[in-house]
C-alpha cells in the first residue's frame, strides 16, 4: 500500500520533469521520463498525449500517431487531441509520393472529434480553416456556422464566418458575425480587424441601397430601415440613431440577430451604446473616430473598463439559416 500511495506523486514529478525537458529541447530525455511516469499510471491520458505531442514537434508523425490514436477513446479526451491527430495525418500524407488531395484522414480526425465533443468550438475552427486552405469556401462557412450554433461562446468561428460573408458579398451577416466576435473575444489584434469588417458592412446595410437576401429577417430589416429607422442626421449621429432604432424596434425579437440586439440593450442600460458604436470607427474611419473621441473621451474610457469585465455571453445558438 505504501508504494501504491507514493506512485501518483512520483509519476507526477516524472511527468513534470519530462515536459520541462522537452520544452528545453531535450526531447529524448523528456520522452523517457514521460514513459516512466506512464508505467506508474498506465491509465493516464496526459503522459501518452505529451509523448505523442513531443514526437509530432520532432516531425515524427508516424510514431506520434501510435501514441495519440488510442487516446481518442479515453474518457478524459480533450479537443486538442484530434487537432494533433489531424496534424499527424497531414504530415504523413505530405511525405507520400502522391498525397491525398482530399486530405481524408486528416479531416476525418477532426470530424470524429466533433462527433465526440460537439460543443468544442476549436474543432470546427480547425476544420473550417483547413477547408479554406483547400479553397472549399462554402464548406468552410458551413463548418464555422455549425461551430457557432453548437459552441456560441467560442469567438473565432464568428470571425472567420464574417470574413467569408464579406467574400460572398453579404454585408448584413458580415456585420452581425463581426460584432458578435468583437463582444466575445479578448484578442485585440483580431478585434481590430473585426471592427473594420463590422463598420464597413454596417455602412452598406444602412446606406439605403442595400439589397436584402430573401430570408425573412433580411427582408424585415430592410423594411424597418426604409420605414421606421430613417434618419435626417449625418455621420456618426446618423449611425448611432439607426442602431438605437433597430434595438428599440427589435427588442425581444426571435430572429437570429437577437443576441446582438440584447447586447445593444445591455450597453444602453449601462450608458455605453454610443461609446461602443463609436469605438467601431477606430479602424474604418480614424478621422471620424478622433473627432468623436474629442468630446467623448471620458465615456469611451469608462466603456473600455466596463467591456474588460463584461464580455458578452450568448445563451442561445445563432443560426443564420434554419
Amino acid at each position: 500500500m505504501g508504494l501504491l500511495a507514493q506512485a501518483p506523486s512520483t509519476a507526477y514529478k516524472l511527468g513534470v520533469d519530462g515536459i520541462q525537458a522537452i520544452e528545453s529541447g531535450e526531447t529524448s530525455a523528456g520522452i523517457k521520463l514521460l514513459k516512466e511516469a506512464w508505467s506508474l499510471e498506465p491509465s493516464s491520458y496526459d503522459y501518452p498525449f505529451e509523448i505523442g505531442r513531443a514526437l509530432l514537434l520532432e516531425d515524427n508523425a508516424k510514431k506520434a500517431e501510435k501514441y495519440l490514436f488510442p487516446l481518442q477513446y479515453h474518457q478524459n479526451v480533450q479537443p486538442d487531441l484530434y487537432i494533433h491527430l489531424a496534424d499527424c495525418y497531414k504530415q504523413i500524407d505530405e511525405e507520400k509520393k502522391t498525397p491525398d488531395q482530399n486530405r481524408k484522414k486528416e479531416l476525418d480526425a477532426l470530424r470524429y472529434g466533433i462527433q465526440k465533443l460537439p460543443d468544442a468550438g476549436e474543432l470546427y475552427l480547425e476544420l473550417g480553416k483547413r477547408k479554406i486552405e483547400m479553397e472549399q469556401h462554402l464548406d468552410a462557412l458551413s463548418v464555422f456556422e455549425s461551430g457557432i450554433a453548437n459552441a456560441p461562446n467560442f469567438a473565432d468561428n464568428y470571425f472567420w464566418a464574417a470574413k467569408l460573408m464579406k467574400a460572398s458579398s453579404n454585408p448584413l451577416w458580415t456585420w452581425i458575425y463581426a460584432e458578435l466576435f468583437i463582444n466575445i473575444s479578448d484578442n485585440d489584434e483580431m478585434i481590430r480587424t473585426a471592427m473594420e469588417l463590422a463598420a464597413t458592412a454596417q455602412e452598406k446595410v444602412f446606406s439605403g441601397s442595400w439589397k436584402a437576401d430573401p430570408e425573412k429577417m433580411d427582408q424585415e430589416l430592410q423594411y424597418l430601415l426604409s420605414k421606421n429607422c430613417t434618419s435626417n442626421l449625418s455621420g456618426t449621429d446618423r449611425t448611432f440613431e439607426m442602431r438605437r432604432c433597430i434595438m428599440n424596434e427589435w427588442r425581444g425579437t426571435a430572429f437570429a440577430i437577437a443576441p446582438l440586439i440584447k447586447r445593444f440593450d445591455e450597453l444602453e442600460q449601462n450608458g455605453f451604446l454610443d461609446a461602443y458604436s463609436g469605438s467601431l470607427m477606430l479602424q474604418s474611419n480614424k478621422e471620424a473616430f478622433l473627432a468623436w473621441l474629442a468630446s467623448n473621451g471620458e465615456r469611451y474610457e469608462a466603456f473600455r473598463r466596463w467591456r474588460f469585465y463584461n464580455p458578452m455571453f450568448i445563451t442561445e445558438p445563432v443560426k443564420r439559416v434554419n
